[in-house]
């Protein structure tokens, strides 16, 4: 197969792969502040909940928060994210060595 069709996997799979760690950052961030009660008013933390919001709201609801004594919250919800989100990259990228083998066997169909 020619480099010219080859389908650029690697920097996708990286690109996906930075994103994930992305992720995974702000919600460790997430975790740490909601546990150590930090004031949501502060315009980082504020930012950081906003942005954040997004990235766990398809895992809402799957489990509740736990309040804990001295006002901190236990994120399970991130914590959920923080595993589900690797696991669905996992499988993106399965899915792309898929379509790229395809095509990789399509091309050599072609060139036969």
């Amino acid at each position: 197969m020619s480099q010219s069709t080859a389908f650029p996997k690697q920097p996708v799979v990286k690109f996906i792969r930075y994103v994930l760690g992305f992720f995974e950052l702000l919600l460790g961030l997430r975790i740490l502040l909601r546990l150590l009660a930090a004031n949501p008013l502060t315009p980082i933390v504020d930012f950081l909940y906003t942005v954040t919001d997004i990235i766990v709201f398809p895992f809402q609801g799957i489990f509740s928060n736990v309040q804990l004594r001295g006002g901190g919250i236990f994120d399970v919800v991130a914590i959920t994210a923080m595993v589900g989100y690797p696991i669905i990259v996992y499988l993106l990228i399965e899915i792309l060595h898929i379509i790229v083998k395809d095509k990789k066997r399509e091309v050599e169909d072609i060139e036969v």
